[in-house]
């Protein structure tokens, strides 16, 4: 097996490694696929690894090939979800943090290979990136995965384009899977809000006016600030169906002037109060330090939403906990989309269903939320 491997680490690293792994050898691989045999211990002289593309050291990337070679005969590279571990490079004085997945091209195999007789050889990808510490990549890891999928579209491109189109692409993933929440930070600035509020409630938002990196950025974002993967997936989908199917106002956001300017913006009063935080991180330029403000916010928002569900199925038989759910919710500066939240999530239960309408009916009348025609 054949492989090739890219890095970088200016400040960070990128290293891509082509694999290639020999099936129907004596050893009995004939007709498993690559993503079988990378789950299975693989013997080192079962594949070779070569280099496509890196900005390493030469010393270093030769560590790093025998780390991730190691990594390989154990079964212990992912395709389609990435590793993050610390390894040893001469180009630190202590360990730093190695992001790797395994990336497949799509491609189908020739007739020969399904001949007894033959031996054919599959190439695949390893791709590597290099950061400070494992929890600051660790933050970044839905965007590493997503970055390290779209890779592939370069590796089905014609031999002549891949080495192309390869090395722009890598030297970029700092650039565009990280960098991107500090880029929409200086943007929006006190704005923010506004998306912070659009990522909980599943409000759609369009941007108008602008280059596509501006667009793919706002996009990030409001996937990084959204809810998904804390809470649970079927709610999140109802969340989603019901958001598309009642009427409501798209977010625009024109870029046509350096400063944004928002149609049917709507934020809250707890997304108001975060946005000294993250204006505060700003300083530092840390987008690392920008990203753990942000899972502290969804964290909090999924406190509050728990918070909630608990006074609910308290007030189903209690009238004093009903007030203290009305109280919660007009104070916690986030009622409007916690009550949106719990009333998809307690749909099919007519008890919670009934303290969810007088909720509403209260906060109505507070003039907490708007009620919808």
């Amino acid at each position: 097996m054949h492989a090739t491997v890219i890095s970088s680490l200016d400040p960070f690293m990128s290293l891509l490694l082509l694999r290639s792994l020999q099936l129907g050898d004596e050893g009995g691989r004939r007709n498993e696929s690559p993503e079988t045999c990378s789950k299975d211990t693989v013997s080192q002289e079962d594949f070779s690894l070569s280099l496509l593309a890196s900005n390493l050291s030469v010393v270093a990337e030769s560590e790093l090939r025998a780390f991730i070679a190691k990594r390989l005969s154990k079964g212990a590279v992912l395709s389609r979800m990435g590793t993050i571990t610390a390894v040893d490079l001469s180009i630190a004085e202590q360990a730093v943090a190695c992001y790797y997945c395994l990336v497949q091209p799509d491609q189908p195999p020739s007739p020969e290979s399904n001949r007894p007789e033959s031996k054919s050889v599959v190439t695949d990808y390893i791709l590597c990136f290099l950061g400070s510490t494992e929890k600051s990549l660790e933050l970044f890891r839905i965007e590493l995965d997503k970055y390290a999928q779209g890779l592939q579209l370069h590796l089905d491109a014609e031999v002549g384009a891949v080495e192309l189109h390869i090395q722009p692409y890598l030297s970029s993933w700092y650039e565009d899977a990280v960098l991107y929440i500090r880029r929409v930070l200086q943007l929006f600035q006190n704005r923010l809000a506004v998306l912070l509020r659009a990522a909980l409630s599943h409000t759609p938002v369009e941007v108008k006016d602008s280059d596509n990196k501006i667009k793919q950025d706002v996009e990030r974002f409001l996937s990084a600030a959204s809810l998904q993967g804390l809470i649970q997936e079927n709610m999140l989908a109802s969340l989603c169906k019901v958001m598309t199917e009642e009427p409501q106002n798209v977010i625009i956001i024109n870029c046509s002037e350096p400063t944004p300017a928002f149609q049917n913006a709507v934020s809250n009063k707890f997304c108001e109060d975060w946005i000294p935080s993250f204006l505060n991180s700003l300083e530092s330029g840390n987008p690392f330090l920008i990203r753990q403000i942000l899972e502290n916010f969804k964290l909090k928002a999924i406190q509050d939403m728990n918070s909630l569900k608990r006074y609910i199925r308290q007030a189903e038989t209690n009238n004093y906990a009903l007030f203290k759910c009305f109280v919660f919710l007009k104070n916690c500066g986030n009622g409007d989309v916690l009550l949106q939240n719990v009333k998809v999530e307690h749909v099919e239960m007519p008890e919670a269903q009934n303290v969810v309408k007088v909720l509403e009916e209260f906060m109505y009348e507070e003039g907490v939320i708007t009620p919808t025609n």
